[in-house]
């Protein structure tokens, strides 16, 4: 049976004494059993693949665009609506020769499939152009669940200046895009404001052969979905104001002004957004209201706002119960004055991914010391709140010899290609491990340590198969 549920972790108490003050809560959003009805649920797949000249260069990479093109068309569930859409500096749709979206089945997708393979590195790149073009092929057939994915190696040179903020400004709200970086020469501030402009996430493929796997992981999630979308409410009482709404989970994103206000009464006292395109699955968000102790009794709770839950689509569930944000006015000293440890961990996901870009910041500036330094605090961080995907993106910029103390060196021989896999990441955050909406993690192990070649000498990072000098395959070693 699917669900769809809502919860408010939060510290209660503040102090009366200490007047009108802040109230912070993080929402929990949890979908559940939704997956069966995804297989009924009617979608829209467009898949856009760079194909400027750059693409060509190493041979390899163009291929590897074909074979994942490929690949994904070939998980699409029959009845999915998809086309293929070759981008240079126009958006020429490959498949289907109409230049509309074809409808998925055994005959087409293998015609489609032989498209991907005649698919040519020949272009200029325009991304605007090309998300663009996604979206008219979308809104030719107003599907619950609209998907794009976007893969690129270069910066976005051939449209107008200001010409992807007016796309992605009129694209929202109308598809998913999720956004994939290969090679060196991407720009990873690029592809994050394309998914954070379009809900979706950004990436680095670091390998050629790895391109095919994400595909296929990227297009089985978009076909998982069912649930077009949630309506997430918050009413607060008269005299309390709303700070903020930012999602804190599965991306960091602050959703105040792009959510509504007003109920239509103008009380003014109810905001309103609209997240789409559901599978089962989590989010967080972190809600923060103004509380004043005023006419309100001592000890005893009185609800701050209502959380509400409005799905909709074929396939949602029923609504759930409202979840209230809470205050309770305590004397002085307050009970409890921690925070929520749902708060302090995005808390620390937050300064996590600040440590990381000042890092970064620092050390294109030169400044190899203070990189050393914000990123021996990222790695402590990392560690702290278990996300092991960042440390393990770390330990291609530094040695990490001690992660729980922060304790790095910094390494001579990291490439750009590093700095930007670990920057297009930034706007992610991980849960609490063991959250109790998911099932229980183990804190992620440490990076395994350095890799030496045997052939050239070079250390690579732990995770590394072939050299990054010679392309030899590895074998473990200490350290140089």
């Amino acid at each position: 049976m699917s669900e769809i549920t809502v919860r408010v972790h939060q510290n209660k108490y503040l102090p009366a004494a200490a007047g009108r003050g802040e109230m912070h809560a993080i929402v929990t959003v949890a979908a559940r059993g939704l997956g069966p009805a995804a297989a009924h649920t009617e979608a829209s797949e467009v898949i856009v693949i760079d194909c400027s000249s750059s693409m060509s260069w190493p041979p390899t990479k163009i291929a590897a665009a074909r074979r994942a093109t490929a690949a994904a068309v070939r998980l699409l569930r029959d009845g999915t609506r998809f086309a293929i859409v070759e981008g240079t500096e126009q958006a020429r749709v490959a498949f289907p020769s109409g230049g509309e979206l074809a409808v998925a089945g055994p005959d087409s997708k293998e015609r489609a499939v032989r498209a991907a393979y005649r698919l040519d590195a020949t272009g200029g790149t325009a991304m605007a152009t090309w998300l663009a073009r996604a979206g008219e092929l979308h809104a030719a057939h107003r599907v619950p669940i609209r998907h794009t994915l976007l893969l690129t190696d270069g910066k976005n040179e051939h449209d107008p200046p200001g010409r992807l903020d007016e796309v992605l400004a009129d694209c929202a709200g109308r598809f998913i895009c999720d956004a994939r970086g290969i090679g060196e020469d991407w720009d990873q501030a690029e592809l994050r404001r394309i998914a954070a402009g379009l809900h979706g996430r950004a990436d680095a493929v670091r390998d050629d052969s790895d391109l095919e796997a994400e595909f296929r992981a990227l297009v089985s999630s978009a076909m998982a979905k069912s649930l077009a979308q949630v309506r997430l409410v918050v009413r607060h009482r008269a005299g309390s104001e709303l700070r903020f709404v930012r999602q804190v989970h599965p991306t960091r994103a602050d959703l105040t002004g792009q959510g509504g206000y007003g109920d239509g009464v103008g009380d003014g006292r109810t905001w309103s957004y609209s997240a789409a395109a559901w599978g089962d699955e989590v989010r967080e968000y972190h809600v923060c209201l103004t509380a004043d102790p005023d006419g309100d009794p001592v000890d005893q709770d009185v609800e701050l706002a209502a959380v509400e839950l409005e799905p909709t689509g074929e396939a949602a569930p029923p609504a759930p119960e409202p979840a209230s944000v809470l205050v309770r006015w305590t004397k002085d000293p307050p009970p409890f004055l921690s925070a929520d440890p749902s708060l302090a961990h995005y808390d620390a996901q937050a300064e996590l991914a600040d440590a990381v870009a000042e890092g970064c910041a620092a050390y294109d500036r030169g400044d190899r010391e203070k990189a050393r330094r914000l990123w021996g605090r990222a790695a402590g961080l990392a560690h702290t709140t278990g996300d092991g995907r960042v440390l393990a993106r770390l330990a291609r910029l530094v040695r990490i010899v001690d992660a729980p103390a922060g304790v790095v060196e910094l390494r001579d021989d990291f490439q750009a290609i590093d700095l930007s896999s670990i920057l297009v990441i930034n706007d992610e955050s991980r849960r609490p491990p063991g959250g109790e909406d998911e099932p229980a993690q183990e804190r992620p192990a440490d990076p395994p340590p350095d890799l030496v070649c045997a052939a050239c000498g070079r250390v690579n990072p732990g995770d590394a198969a072939y050299c990054e000098e010679c392309n030899s395959p590895l074998r473990a070693g200490p350290p140089a």
